[in-house]
């Protein structure tokens, strides 16, 4: 089965480091993702960009907006499409990211979820 790994992190608590904070932390993000991907079939990663446009409907109107939700400061950091047997393996998996493995990950607010990929044209 296909999952889809998706991490979270929360900008405010990113944005009050220095670059080169964060770069550490990257740094210590390497082993722990060396392990995921060697443990997990990963056939899609991808890591949103910063520009960010947003459309609703209010009123009947179309609103369009640039930028990130203002009420918001969780944003994705990373979207992952893997192979495994069931929803429980595809936790332990998910669980090898560095966004459990590693000790900054609650200070910057990471946090994971991870969802079955369902295919419209085996669900009809």
């Amino acid at each position: 089965m296909l999952f889809l790994f998706i991490g979270y992190y929360d900008a405010e608590k990113m944005n009050q480091s220095s670059q080169q904070e964060l770069d550490a932390v990257m740094e210590r993000c390497n082993v722990p993702l060396e392990d995921f991907f060697t443990k997990t079939n990963v056939l899609y990663e991808w890591h949103p960009g910063a520009e960010t446009k947003r459309v609703r409907l209010l009123g009947g109107q179309i609103e369009r907006q640039d930028g990130l939700d203002p009420d918001k400061t969780e944003q994705i950091g990373s979207l992952v499409v893997f192979e495994a047997v069931d929803l429980e393996q595809a936790v332990d998996l998910a669980l090898l990211h560095p966004t459990t493995q590693i000790e900054e990950a609650e200070q910057y607010g990471w946090r994971m979820e991870v969802r079955p990929l369902i295919d419209p044209k085996e669900a009809e």
